[in-house]
């Protein structure tokens, strides 16, 4: 069966009340439906708005009127997309799931203006065309200059991320992916390592699929890419897909994560792939000098049990070594010290430099830099070269001016005149960008400096063994 419906009046704006008609309905006479509304903006080409139960007459027709209208306030079309038979009533108490209704499409579509005061009740079809065509330039457009360099295009392979259907977006198009992935090699290194162990039992091929597929993956995909080499083109996508993963992060609820760029030029054809999971980042040097001792890891563990203090310092700092985003790890790294000095340093207590001059401006330990800087000098850090030759106050200073720029303004741009004019922290901030010669740079002894201040209050609370 079928059936037609309309919204009445033909142009509406948002709160206005309205009418829903529903007619050449014969097969629900004097039943009771439930139908859905839809709306198509210049953004979305379909979303669910509404849907309401509506009495049938014997006629085959029927009406529903709300009054207090649309809670849209975009210029859009809205249209009555499906109706069909209400189910019972949901009993809760019931074991069986909610009975969704039968859905029937209407013959024709009759949509309505919404927020379109100068479309005319018999244009509403030319609105939606217009909006379809708006729709269309807003998305998917190049990235890069049309015209400059050579074209390219991308997809980015991200998982932790489970989509469902596809997302239009600026640049390109966030893709489902649609096979299921079982892990293969896990389970390959899961087999050699039971063998090298003497192990008998070796992975079910069945289980491991039907246990540990995994369907959280999806794909970025950039079809335009104007670049004048895939140097810039790689940067230009990664860029866009940092804010993307962001994005649906916070949207999805997710931990998503870039795994795999393809990245493919068009004259001449060629396709490169480059692997986004960092490599390892650890201690490179072996035995009991690097931390593969069983007295260390019994001392470690023996800390964190003791003190759960330790275990927040340590996981926080584990934290800001996974982060790849510079400004953020400067910003996580920062937190763990400013942590540590939060619960160990007494507050309101005049802070004296190495020369005996009080910290400028009066400050105490109950200002960030100054409590950590307290923190630091007590840790007893002899014998280090600080990056630009200067001293433990230079250090702090400078690495919390880098922290205040991501605080404040999501990450640190030099040549941005609104962080220029920030006297207070932008002096300190810019000296990040160079280093002694010979040196790591601030970012590695900043990492060093966190590394050695937990190093201290894990040996505190550590138990002798």
């Amino acid at each position: 069966m079928t059936f037609n419906a309309r919204i009445e009046p033909y142009v509406l704006e948002a709160g206005q009340p309205f009418t829903v008609f529903v007619n050449d309905a014969p097969e629900w006479s004097n039943k009771t439906i439930s139908a859905q509304i839809d709306s198509s903006d210049d953004i979305e080409p379909v979303v669910m708005v509404m849907s309401f139960s509506m009495e049938i007459g014997d006629d085959g027709t029927g009406s529903w009127h709300h009054a207090s209208g649309f809670e849209i306030d975009r210029e859009s079309v809205v249209f009555v997309s499906a109706a069909g038979i209400a189910p019972a009533p949901f009993d809760p108490a019931s074991p069986q799931p909610p009975v969704a209704p039968d859905l029937v499409y209407p013959e024709f579509v009759s949509m309505t203006a919404l927020n379109s005061p100068n479309t005319a009740g018999d244009k509403v079809v030319d609105l939606y065309l217009g909006l379809q065509r708006r729709r269309a330039t807003r998305f998917e457009q190049p990235l890069g200059t049309p015209g400059q360099g050579s074209q390219f295009r991308a997809a980015v392979l991200v998982e932790g991320l489970l989509i469902t259907q596809p997302i239009p977006t600026t640049y390109g198009v966030v893709h489902p992916q649609v096979l299921e992935v079982h892990d293969g090699d896990l389970r390959d290194l899961t087999n050699a390592s039971l063998e090298h162990l003497g192990w008998p039992g070796r992975v079910n091929h069945e289980a491991w699929n039907q246990r540990l597929r995994r369907n959280d993956f999806a794909v970025f995909e950039f079809p335009q890419i104007w670049a004048e080499n895939e140097i810039e083109a790689d940067t230009l996508v990664m860029a866009e897909t940092e804010k993307l993963v962001l994005s649906l992060a916070y949207l999805r609820s997710a931990a998503p994560r870039p795994i795999l760029i393809a990245l493919e030029s068009r004259t001449p054809q060629h396709i490169r792939f480059r692997s986004l999971r960092e490599g390892y980042t650890g201690n490179l040097i072996g035995g009991f000098m690097g931390g593969e001792s069983s007295r260390d890891v019994l001392r470690v563990g023996s800390a964190l049990t003791a003190a759960p203090e330790v275990e927040l310092y340590v996981n926080l700092y584990l934290e800001a070594r996974r982060e790849k985003q510079e400004d953020s790890r400067y910003f996580k790294l920062w937190a763990v010290l400013e942590t540590i000095a939060i619960n160990e340093v007494p507050e309101a207590t005049k802070v004296f430099l190495d020369d005996g001059t009080q910290w400028p401006d009066g400050g105490t330990t109950s200002q960030a830099a100054p409590r950590v800087f307290e923190l630091v000098r007590s840790a007893s850090l002899a014998g280090r070269q600080w990056p630009d030759g200067g001293d433990l106050y230079d250090f702090i200073r400078t690495v919390y001016g880098r922290r205040n720029a991501t605080a404040h303004y999501g990450r640190f741009t030099p040549t941005d005149p609104v962080q220029q004019a920030q006297s207070k922290w932008y002096p300190w901030a810019v000296k990040t960008l160079s280093v002694v010669s010979g040196h790591r740079g601030w970012l590695w002894e900043l990492d060093s400096v966190v590394h050695e201040v937990v190093g201290s209050r894990i040996a505190k609370n550590a138990t002798a063994i």
